[in-house]
């Protein structure tokens, strides 16, 4: 113990500010790397967080009009055995009145609660405002998409004209029917619907939310509606409901249904490009702070190496001078751990990040002792025991024992035989040689750790472009087609007559194709569908195998497929009554098209058949239009190359008006990008700048070893200026070494880090069901490179600077 208190009393009140800096310095990087490790569990779970808080709805069924035909079925839908709650909402004509005369410009949705959906299953979340009073009939609420339409704001009031569907579409412009309610409305709120906080761009529509007192008093004129359902047993009920459901409605009734389970899967995946990214960024912190701390707590050992050789031949123990040196080292990443996790938990309310964030159920500060909890203790364990490990390697007997080769490393041998200057040979050597005794410097850390960040970087940077060209290329993520002709928000049918007299006279168009939405369980499973003509010219992007070629054949999405455990040329069951078994016959991505606010494909989840499978298909409902089984709900359009799109598809807006049931009913979407897409666009230059900040992390790191070289070179540097060496040289000679480090990185960085992106890229790529392209930004990779070497040599400055000013007299007399 008599040694353990005097290095207690001597060294490390000595160094007590050194260990300062590395207890800051961990507590930084650490806690940063906590923050973001807590943000992204945080950011990936709070979809389902949000689902508990609203009492979502298991699933959700197309209840069409609500007549004396169908209400009984409904009713006894929601006393089936399976059902633990049922609750419903109605769609209304509602129109703004101008000036007193209807603003049909406000083209928005009137949704309004039969019995309290939204208000307590499904709830509307609120971001502004309250909820409306279910009892009031004056008060409504507006979702974001309205909002920022028609720049709706809380506590406006908007005189609300109700009207029969029917009248409506029968009417002129010069002849309007007469409203049948007029109400004068407050905007009280303005949020989001459940199924629209996070969603496809197929899905954005203007809403707004009525209550159940209106929906009470303007019954008769509910034009559709769709019942949720929270089942006691969740998804294990899905499909008994739907059996008792198609049981009680006639076979021509409209069969789409929507999976809230679905839907959460398509969040969790739009939400974990976010994740993925703070997890990228946390892991970058993290491994930087561990290196730099180690580094910080090696440099701390070695600098005490001169005391502990003096206390050895006094005869003091290893092993009590070895718990001496680990005094400081234990110490302060002991605090710096403390430190890390308050940080991480004092930036916590930061989190989640993304469109989540919104509607966070549980806001302010999060203590996430998972990863806290373990965190913490990897820190402490894998610090001290790289200390311990550096003690060892350190200890005086190894020291006395150890004998460094004198030969110098070959590319200073190199340097020489090729001529170089004296002060690039000299600069080499400080490079690549460590040195010996009270003058080594960590050559090979330094150098690892700057290979190492360039090569994040590297690989920052070609993930960031692979996500630039997965946005910027639809195709990539299955809208393999110019625009789609949508018609009645899907749930119509394009008159396929009509569209051949269009289409196939347009010379901007090369091919089109139509295609039926629908839904159907699919070994088990309820799966949205997308069913085509076999051998259609337009159709979804193939992954793997080949497309449909007969009616016994499927193209299933890559996520179904591993869902279903299947392969190629295994077979599937469809159909939950009469079955019919079907061959995969390849794999694909599916663009996100449907019908709106139901169940649709997206990227890897769907399947692909021949329309006549598809339940429904040859209905005949959409009003106002004579239609045929033959007859799709959506055309997808390819032009010609070299076709100037926004003016084709300005011309097909003219020429398509007579496929329309009724003024606007057909929607031509040039890309509808799925919320994956949507949420991994936001990321933007995120791991482009994680990467930037790890490179200069290492750049700090390469200017304090340059300062500790020279420094600790002192004597080397003193003889050079003995043996004739200009103030110039000597600077010259820094400025190579600072050079020789990050050009030795950047070769060993730049190839590596390409690698990595490339793999992280299809890893990723298959995660979100995308087709898998990276793309190598080599351009931006040679700016970095030239960028790091300046930036080195301006960091050179500083020590060179100490370089010139060295006295030899005063460095060699000391010796």
């Amino acid at each position: 113990m008599g040694v353990t208190a005097y290095q207690l009393r001597t060294s490390f009140r000595r160094r007590a500010r050194r260990y300062l800096a590395v207890t800051v310095l961990l507590g930084l990087a650490g806690g940063l790397g906590l923050f973001a490790f807590a943000g992204a569990r945080r950011t990936q779970s709070s979809y389902s967080r949000f689902l508990r808080s609203v009492n979502a709805s298991t699933m959700a069924l197309d209840a069409g009009g609500l007549d004396a035909d169908t209400r009984p079925v409904f009713q006894k839908i929601a006393h089936l055995p399976e059902v633990r709650q049922a609750r419903s909402y109605g769609a209304f004509d509602a129109v703004p009145l101008k000036n007193g005369k209807p603003d049909f410009t406000q083209n928005f949705e009137a949704l309004g609660s039969l019995d309290g959906r939204y208000f307590d299953q499904d709830r509307f979340a609120v971001l502004s405002g309250r909820r409306p009073d279910p009892r009031r009939v004056d008060e409504i609420a507006v979702n974001e998409e309205a909002a920022k339409r028609y720049h709706y704001h809380v506590g406006q009031h908007i005189d609300l004209a109700t009207f029969d569907d029917g009248e409506l579409n029968a009417a002129t412009p010069a002849h309007l029917p007469k409203p049948k309610f007029v109400d004068h409305v407050t905007v009280v709120a303005i949020g989001a619907f459940p199924e629209e906080v996070v969603q496809d761009e197929s899905d954005r529509s203007a809403l707004i939310l009525m209550t159940p007192a209106y929906s009470s008093r303007s019954l008769r004129y509910v034009t559709y509606s769709w019942q949720g359902l929270v089942l006691r047993h969740g998804d294990a009920e899905i499909e008994a409901v739907k059996k008792a459901f198609l049981e009680l409605v006639p076979k021509a009734f409209p069969q789409f249904f929507r999976t809230t389970s679905i839907d959460a899967f398509h969040a969790l995946q739009a939400v974990r490009p976010l994740a993925v990214a703070l997890g990228l960024f946390g892991a970058i912190a993290t491994a930087a702070g561990l290196l730099l701390v180690a580094q910080a707590l090696s440099r701390q050992i070695r600098l005490d190496r001169d005391e502990r050789l003096v206390l050895r031949a006094l005869g003091a123990s290893p092993a009590a001078i070895a718990r001496g040196m680990l005094i400081g080292p234990v110490v302060s990443v002991t605090l710096g751990t403390m430190l890390a996790v308050a940080l991480a938990v004092l930036a916590s309310p930061a989190m989640p990040i993304g469109p989540m964030r919104r509607v966070e159920v549980a806001r302010g500060f999060d203590f996430d002792w998972t990863v806290l909890g373990f965190g913490a203790l990897a820190f402490v364990v894998l610090l001290v025991t790289g200390a311990i490990i550096a003690t060892w390697r350190d200890a005086p007997g190894r020291l006395v024992r150890s004998r460094r080769s004198t030969r110098s490393p070959w590319l200073v041998g190199a340097a020489t035989a090729a001529g170089m200057p004296p002060a690039a040979v000299a600069g080499i050597r400080l490079a690549v040689d460590s040195g010996e005794g009270s003058t080594a410097v960590p050559v090979r850390s330094v150098i690892g750790g700057t290979a190492t960040a360039i090569a994040a970087l590297v690989a920052a940077l070609t993930f960031g472009s692979s996500m630039h060209a997965l946005v910027a290329h639809p195709r990539l993520f299955g809208w393999n087609w110019d625009v789609a002709l949508t018609q009645g928000s899907g749930y119509s049918n394009v008159n396929l007559a009509a569209a051949h007299r269009v289409l196939d006279h347009d010379p901007s168009v090369e091919a089109w194709s139509g295609a039926f939405f629908g839904s159907d369980v699919v070994d088990g499973k309820g799966l949205p569908l997308l069913g085509m003509t076999p051998g259609a010219e337009v159709a979804p992007p193939i992954i793997d195998g080949r497309p449909i070629a007969g009616r016994t054949e499927v193209v299933l999405g890559t996520a179904t497929l591993a869902n279903l455990h299947k392969h190629i040329g295994d077979t599937v069951v469809i159909g939950s009554g009469p079955r019919t078994v079907l061959r995969v016959v390849g794999s694909a991505t599916f663009a996100t098209v449907g019908i709106v606010h139901g169940a649709h494909t997206s990227l890897g989840v769907g399947a692909w058949l021949d329309r006549r499978l598809v339940p429904g298909y040859d209905r005949t409902y959409s009003p106002g239009q004579n239609v045929n089984g033959d007859d799709p709900n959506v055309v997808f359009v390819r032009f010609r190359p070299g076709v100037d799109a926004a003016r084709e598809i300005a011309h097909l807006r003219r020429t398509t008006i007579p496929l329309e049931v009724y003024p606007t009913s057909l929607a031509l979407d040039r890309v509808q990008r799925p919320a994956e897409i949507v949420n991994t666009s936001e990321i933007g230059s995120a791991p482009a700048l994680l990467g930037g900040a790890l490179a200069a992390a290492a750049l700090v790191a390469l200017g304090v070893a340059l300062v500790a070289a020279v420094r600790r070179r002192r004597r080397d540097l003193a003889l050079l200026k003995t043996l004739g060496f200009t103030r110039r040289q000597l600077s010259s000679a820094v400025a190579w070494q600072a050079t020789v480090t990050v050009v030795i990185g950047l070769i060993v960085g730049i190839p590596a880090g390409a690698i990595l992106g490339r793999a992280l890229w299809f890893v990723f790529a298959r995660q979100l069901d995308v087709i898998a392209q990276p793309s190598v930004p080599m351009s931006a990779i040679a700016l970095v490179a030239v960028a790091v070497v300046i930036a080195a040599n301006l960091i050179a400055a500083i020590p060179a600077r100490a370089a010139r000013r060295l006295q030899p007299s005063l460095i060699l007399h000391s010796e």
